[in-house]
């Protein structure tokens, strides 16, 4: 149950937990169009150049594993105040350093940064928000998160094509410093979630490790892990695909799939049907959604039908993942909801990412049909595991599960 002060200024402390989101997971993915500016810079090849992006990407996805007991241990506002500024020191300092060594250290610790924010938002929103209203409250900052993902790619292209990747770098970092100003005035300074949990940190990060022999837990996470691989691997792949024929693309006409991304704003309407549909339905409709958009890209050679697809690849994904979130939140009890919502992130972000090493043998020996039929099978997978826990929950003939008095209230 939570009390008036929980409530209290809710609109401003949402917004800006998402926009301290937003520019904490672009600055992951800003590197990606800039490549060929930092093999110039540095004067290492393209191949060395993308080290960028491989060295905060591992460092982001990894970093969750340490970061979800922290985030159950200490202050969560207070985390994420200090990830911002250490995002804004790191970005500064990779902005001017001259030695590529340098900079991918400063790109490491960009990548821990990072992911302190989301880490400590995610289980922030679950808690202070309204009980009637968590979905829509974790719709959108998972929404927040994708369109950092767009933001990151689209506005350090256009910023580095006007004022050189070392300036963008610079107005990136003033801009993450003063919103851990921002942050702290509006969400430490206001902050009623006095962390409480006297467990030391060596036993909260064996309380995480035992959410993975906790069958619901663990199906949960692999229903994010197997959607991952098929969604994150299907797009990488259609790059390669629109590039030849019968597509022929140019490289900035594939660029614009990156703007599908922008579905992601039906994340908080999700999350807001839930409340009366029922969670598990929503979830299943959205898996559906995404195995269908994949026989749309992956069986009919045609631009509409390609890209009519995509769109619903992603509002699938983003229907689903405020909503797994959600039943994560009523399957932990509270001390272990940053645990749990890290882990759930690990696992979809390192889906991600082993998506390349597993679909790249299959793309070489079958090609496209290779990659459409393995993405199928990975989302069938993320179907089939939500579907049973769906049914033991009795979701598809009943209301949603009520949660105990012990776990997050919605």
């Amino acid at each position: 149950m939570q009390n008036k002060g929980e409530t209290y200024g809710m609109g401003p402390k949402l917004f800006i937990a998402c926009l301290i989101n937003l520019l904490a997971v672009s600055t992951v993915f800003m590197t990606q169009p800039i490549f060929a500016d930092l093999s110039a810079a540095f004067a290492v090849d393209i191949t060395k150049a993308r080290y960028a992006f491989s060295v905060v990407s591992l460092f982001y996805t990894v970093s969750f594993f340490f970061l979800g007991p922290a985030a159950d241990k200490f202050d969560l506002p207070k985390m994420a105040c200090t990830g911002t500024l250490l995002l804004s020191s790191a970005v500064l300092f990779s902005s001017f350093t001259d030695k590529f060594g340098l900079f991918l250290i400063g790109m490491a610790i960009v990548g821990i940064g990072a992911a302190m924010v989301p880490a400590s938002m995610f289980p922030y929103i679950a808690k202070i928000s309204p009980p009637d209203k968590t979905g829509v409250y974790m719709g959108t900052i998972v929404a927040s998160g994708t369109l950092g993902v767009i933001f990151g790619r689209v506005s350090m292209g256009i910023q580095t094509a006007a004022i050189g990747w070392q300036y963008s770098f610079r107005t990136v970092a003033i801009i993450l410093f003063v919103l851990a100003v921002v942050s702290f005035f509006t969400l430490v300074r206001n902050n009623v979630l006095k962390p409480d949990n006297r467990q030391k940190l060596p036993q909260l990060f064996a309380n995480s490790i035992r959410l993975l022999f906790d069958l619901r837990v663990l199906a949960l996470l692999l229903t994010g892990f197997f959607l991952f691989i098929g969604f994150l691997g299907m797009v990488t792949f259609l790059t390669y695909r629109l590039s030849a024929p019968p597509f022929n693309f140019s490289s900035g006409e594939i660029g614009w799939i990156s703007f599908a991304g922008i579905t992601a704003l039906i994340a908080p309407f999700a999350g807001s049907l839930s409340q009366t549909t029922g969670t598990h339905k929503i979830v299943l409709v959205g898996l559906l959604i995404c195995l269908l958009s994949l026989q749309l890209m992956g069986w009919f050679p045609s631009t509409i039908l390609t890209a009519l697809g995509l769109l619903l690849l992603f509002l699938g994904v983003y229907i689903v993942q405020p909503l797994v979130f959600l039943i994560i939140g009523q399957s932990v009890s509270r001390d272990s909801l940053g645990s749990a919502s890290s882990m759930y992130i690990l696992f979809c972000v390192g889906g991600g990412s082993l998506s390349s090493i597993f679909l790249g043998p299959v793309w070489q020996t079958y090609g496209w049909t290779g990659i459409t039929i393995s993405s199928s099978l990975a989302l069938l997978a993320s179907l089939l595991i939500m579907s049973v826990i769906a049914i033991r929950e009795r979701e598809s003939i009943g209301d949603d599960i009520v949660p105990q008095t012990d776990r997050v209230d919605r």
